[in-house]
């Protein structure tokens, strides 16, 4: 049985009448003729009751009419949506993201892209930058928003999405906090809070680099998981923090902010793996960097 065999099939049996069906089809009645045949040889019974008055349906007929026009109808459907996978406008996109992309990137691309591509169903996690690595390497996420730069990015391509400048984060109660104007060299022998090296281990060297060059010697260091717990150990007084300025956006209280010049600013790239393929993810990526372009 093959799917033209159905097609001829279901043209006669909804007129009734060979030569007219053969019309429809845009074939001679005799090549009609041999494609009923032969789909009746092929199933083992008579679809139709031929006379030179009229075309009639056998009973097997009958209820072969409404089983290809299931058949015809899946595969229609499954045509359909092979080209709209292929379009990336049906599937499943798994995208990870760090908290500064959850409140600057994704919303908006998000959005956005549900409006052109409804049917793709997204999954959205939010993981640190290393988890998010390894998840990416693992074909486990598609699409990655995490901080720059990677020091081993492996089969990882990076772009950057999106940029803020870095802040200084003081305890209220903090001596240097009552300083409107701050340099890198105030903060020399002064206790500090920093990023998790494991969860991020290109960006706290980068944040070591800065320190370094600022000539910047901790009396003493207190590591955070995330940023979070970052900001909120700041606001507890255990210590200050050269962090991104979307942290202001957790308003934690007893916490006050400088400006730090001469710093380059933080980066958030979005990542995916080397030759990808997913057409949804490229068509996200697509979005992404037409929202964000390369910076």
């Amino acid at each position: 049985m093959e799917l033209h065999q159905l097609r001829c099939f279901l043209a006669v049996a909804n007129l009734l009448h060979f030569s007219r069906a053969a019309e429809q089809l845009h074939m001679s009645q005799p090549a009609l003729s041999t494609q009923i045949q032969k789909l009746e040889a092929g199933l083992g019974v008579r679809l139709f009751e031929r006379s030179h008055q009229k075309t009639t349906l056998t009973y097997a007929g009958t209820i072969y009419r409404e089983e290809a026009r299931e058949l015809l109808a899946m595969a229609d459907g499954a045509v359909e949506r092979a080209k709209r996978a292929a379009q990336g406008k049906i599937g499943l996109l798994r995208v990870g993201f760090i908290s500064t992309a959850a409140a600057y990137v994704i919303p908006p691309l998000v959005a956005a892209f549900r409006k052109d591509y409804p049917d793709v169903e997204l999954q959205l996690e939010h993981h640190l930058t290393a988890k998010q690595v390894a998840l990416l390497a693992n074909g486990l996420l598609d699409i990655g928003f995490l901080r720059l730069p990677l020091p081993d990015p492996g089969r990882l391509q990076t772009i950057p999405v999106h940029r803020e400048v870095f802040k200084l984060f003081l305890p209220a109660s903090h001596p240097l906090a009552r300083r409107s104007v701050l340099q890198l060299t105030d903060l020399d022998g002064v206790e500090f809070v920093t990023y998790s090296r494991r969860n991020a281990p290109g960006f706290t060297a980068v944040l070591s680099k800065i320190m370094k060059d600022g000539g910047i010697r901790p009396s003493g260091t207190h590591e955070a998981s995330d940023m979070y717990s970052l900001i909120s150990l700041v606001s507890a007084g255990v210590g200050v923090a050269i962090a991104p300025a979307s942290l202001m956006n957790y308003r934690m209280p007893d916490v006050a902010v400088r400006d730090i010049e001469g710093v380059r600013p933080s980066e958030i790239g979005l990542a995916h793996r080397d030759g990808i393929e997913h057409p949804v993810a490229l068509a996200f990526k697509r979005m992404a960097l037409a929202m964000y372009p390369c910076l």
